[in-house]
C-alpha cells in the first residue's frame, strides 16, 4: 500500500540526479524519499541489511494484512502497521483506529474519551478486548496453529520443494516462481496473523510482574527459557541424532573425520541406513528453513549452504556442548514469584502458565511460515539464476534473488528486463549496505502512546501488554558509549571475560573459538550453530525480545544488546568484559 521499492540500479539513478542530493553524493548515500506522511521508523532490528528484491516485492502487503487482522481480533486500539521498503530496508508506521496517517499522538484526553463513546469501531474494539481476556483467545489460536495452520504451511512447502526444477521448461518455471511468491506471501501473512497471541500473554506477564515486584524485565523473561525449542535451532532433532550416533560407532567416526569435506559428510550421513540416516535427515530438514542470517530466507543462504557450521554443531553436541537443563528458568520464576506480594502470587502463577504456553509461537511463526516458504522460493530462484547466467543475463546464479516474479518471467520468456549491470548493482547494495546508510526515520517524531489510564481495564491491559512486546523487540538502548565502555541493554545476566570476535556476517562464524565473545550487528538463526562455543553475546541492534536476547537466555550466556556501535568501538581480538546485568561491555 505504501511500499516504495527504491533500489540501486533502477530508481536510484533518478534519486541521485535530484538537486537536493548534492550534499549526499559526496558520501555516496542517496537522499531517500519518505514513503508517505506521518512518522516512519527504520526497523533495523529485523532488517539490518537490505532485503532481496524478491522478498521486498512480496512482504509489505502480507505483513500489513496480518497486522491488521491480529490487532482487530485482539481488540487493540492500533488499526495496523504500515510497511514501506526503502532501499531494501523496512520502515514502519503505526496507525491508531480512526487516526489519519499523519497523526503523531493521541488527541487530548476529553476528546479521546468522547471518541471511545461515539465511534462504533472504537466501541467494538473495547468489547473485543473484554472477550479476548474472558475466553483466553490465544489458547484457541495456538491450537489452530498446531492443528491447522502449521500443517498446511508444511504441506505447501512440500508441494513446492518436491518439484524437479531442472525438468521444468521456462514457462513452467515462471509459473512455479509465481507459486513461490504466493506461498511466501502466505507465510508472512500467517506469521503476522499470530502476532497478538504470541505477544499478549508474554507482555501481560512482564507488565504485571513489574507492577507487583519491580524486578527488571530481563529477570521476568528469564522465567520463559526453554519454552521455545525451535529458538535453539532444532534441539530436539539434534538430540535424537546424537542419541542415534552414540549407538553407531562407524557413523560417529564419520562425523569426527576432519578429512571429509563437510558437505560430503552431511550427504553421506543422511544416506546411512537405519536410525542415524533418518535422524540426520530430520535434523537437516528443519535447518533447511533457517537462513544463515537475518529474516530473509530468500536473499540469505540457508543453513545447509554453510555445511561447516552444521557439522561443527553436530560435533559439539556429541561432546555435550550446550546440552542444558532449564533449571535456571525455574529458579528465575521462583525468585520473581517471591518478590510478588502474596495476594498476587496465584495470579502470577496463572500469567506465567499462559506465557509459557504461547512463548514458542514467537519463533515458530517465522520458522514454519516465511522462512520455510522463503527457502522454497530461494531454490526456485537459484534455478532461474543458473539459466540466466548461462544466457549471459546475470553475473551469478545467486543474483536471481534480486529479481521479482515479473522480472523473472520477462527475462526468461522475453529476454528483456533489468540488465545484468542493474541486477549486479542491486546485489552489491544488498551485500554491502547496512542500516547506518539509511535515515533512522521519516517525518516528525512519533508522539506518545495513549495512556493506559484513559482506557477501560481490559483494553488497558491489552494495550500495555502488546506495547511492551513491540518495544522489547524493536527498542535499542540508545545509550552513548565511552572510550573503553559500550552501553546497551542487559538481557541475560552473568559476567564473562573473553576475546572479542567482531563478526561482519555469518560467513565469519567459523573464526569463533570456545569462550569467545560474539560481537555482531545482530544475530540470526545460523548463529545458533555456534552458540555453545560462546562465552557472551554483544550486538548493535535489538531489544529484550530480539533473537540475540532470547537465545542468550536459552543458552545461559551473558548478553548485552542494542549497543548501537559495539562493532565499531570494540576491536576484533580485544579482551573484553561483558556484564549482562548492568548492560556494559568494557575493554580490558
Amino acid at each position: 500500500m505504501f511500499a516504495s521499492h527504491l533500489y540501486p540500479g533502477d530508481d536510484m539513478d533518478e534519486v541521485r540526479t535530484r538537486p537536493q542530493d548534492t550534499a549526499q553524493q559526496s558520501t555516496g548515500r542517496p537522499d531517500w524519499t519518505a514513503p508517505g506522511p506521518g512518522s516512519w521508523f527504520l526497523d533495523a532490528s529485523h532488517v539490518p541489511r537490505p532485503l532481496s528484491r524478491f522478498t521486498a516485492s512480496v512482504m509489505p502487503d502480507a505483513v500489513m494484512a496480518g497486522f491488521a487482522d491480529t490487532l482487530a481480533r485482539y481488540g487493540s486500539l492500533l488499526e495496523g502497521m504500515d510497511v514501506a521498503i526503502v532501499g531494501g530496508f523496512m520502515y514502519s508506521r503505526l496507525r491508531a483506529v480512526g487516526a489519519p496517517p499523519d497523526a503523531v499522538g493521541p488527541p487530548p484526553e476529553p476528546v479521546f474519551r468522547q471518541l471511545l463513546q461515539e465511534v462504533p469501531e472504537l466501541r467494538e474494539r473495547l468489547a473485543t478486548a473484554e472477550a479476548v481476556l474472558a475466553e483466553r483467545r490465544w489458547r484457541r489460536d495456538l491450537q489452530l496453529w498446531d492443528d491447522s495452520v502449521k500443517p498446511a504451511l508444511h504441506a505447501l512447502h512440500k508441494a513446492l520443494t518436491t518439484v524437479a526444477l531442472p525438468a521444468l521448461d521456462d514457462r513452467e518455471l515462471c509459473d512455479h516462481v509465481d507459486r513461490c511468491a504466493a506461498a511466501l506471501s502466505e507465510g508472512h501473512l500467517q506469521h503476522h496473523r499470530h502476532n497478538a497471541p504470541a505477544m499478549l500473554p508474554v507482555g501481560d506477564l512482564v507488565v504485571h510482574a513489574l507492577r507487583w515486584a519491580g524486578v527488571p524485565p530481563s529477570e521476568v523473561l528469564a522465567c520463559l527459557a526453554g519454552a521455545s525449542p525451535v529458538t535453539e535451532g532444532a534441539p530436539e532433532e539434534l538430540a535424537e541424532l546424537v542419541t542415534a550416533l552414540a549407538d553407531d560407532e562407524d557413523a560417529a567416526a564419520l562425523v569426527g573425520d576432519d578429512t571429509v569435506e563437510p558437505g560430503d559428510l552431511l550427504d553421506r550421513l543422511v544416506r546411512l541406513p537405519g536410525p542415524v540416516g533418518d535422524r540426520a535427515a530430520a535434523y537437516l530438514s528443519v535447518l533447511s528453513a533457517l537462513p544463515v542470517d537475518g529474516e530473509d530466507a530468500v536473499g540469505e543462504p540457508g543453513s545447509l549452504e554453510a555445511p561447516g557450521l552444521v557439522v561443527g554443531r553436530i560435533r559439539g553436541a556429541l561432546q555435550r556442548d550446550g546440552r542444558r537443563d532449564h533449571a535456571s528458568a525455574k529458579e528465575a520464576a521462583a525468585q520473581v514469584r517471591n518478590a510478588v506480594p502474596p495476594d498476587h502470587r496465584a495470579e502470577f502463577d496463572d500469567l506465567l502458565t499462559e506465557a509459557l504456553m504461547v512463548y514458542r509461537l514467537r519463533d515458530e511463526r517465522a520458522v514454519h511460515g516465511d522462512r520455510l516458504m522463503g527457502s522454497a522460493a530461494r531454490s526456485a530462484l537459484l534455478e532461474v539464476g543458473r539459466r540466466l547466467q548461462d544466457r549471459g543475463a546475470l553475473d551469478d546464479a545467486t543474483d536471481a534473488v534480486d529479481l521479482d516474479a515479473d522480472e523473472v518471467r520477462s527475462l526468461l520468456l522475453a529476454g528483456h528486463g533489468p540488465s545484468r549491470g542493474e541486477v549486479a548493482e542491486r546485489v552489491r547494495w544488498r551485500r554491502t549496505a547496512d542500516y547506518r546508510d539509511m535515515p533512522p526515520g521519516f517525518g516528525p517524531p512519533p508522539g506518545p502512546p495513549v495512556p493506559a489510564a484513559w482506557l477501560p481495564p481490559a483494553a488497558a491491559r491489552i494495550h500495555e501488554a502488546i506495547g511492551f512486546v513491540v518495544s522489547a523487540v524493536l527498542q535499542d538502548a540508545a545509550r552513548a558509549s565511552g572510550a573503553r565502555t559500550v552501553h546497551g541493554l542487559g538481557v541475560s545476566t552473568g559476567r564473562h571475560e573473553g576475546v572479542a570476535r567482531v563478526i561482519a556476517g555469518p560467513e565469519e562464524l567459523s573464526r569463533i573459538q570456545v569462550g569467545d565473545v560474539l560481537v555482531a550487528p545482530s544475530t540470526g538463526p545460523a548463529f545458533n550453530l555456534v552458540l555453545p562455543r560462546l562465552g557472551a553475546i554483544v550486538t548493535d541492534r535489538g531489544g529484550l525480545l530480539s533473537h540475540a536476547a532470547i537465545v542468550a537466555r536459552e543458552f545461559g550466556i551473558p548478553a548485552v544488546v542494542g549497543c548501537q556501535d559495539a562493532t565499531r568501538v570494540v576491536p576484533d581480538g580485544a579482551r573484553i568484559r561483558v556484564d549482562g546485568a548492568s548492560g556494559t561491555v568494557t575493554l580490558l
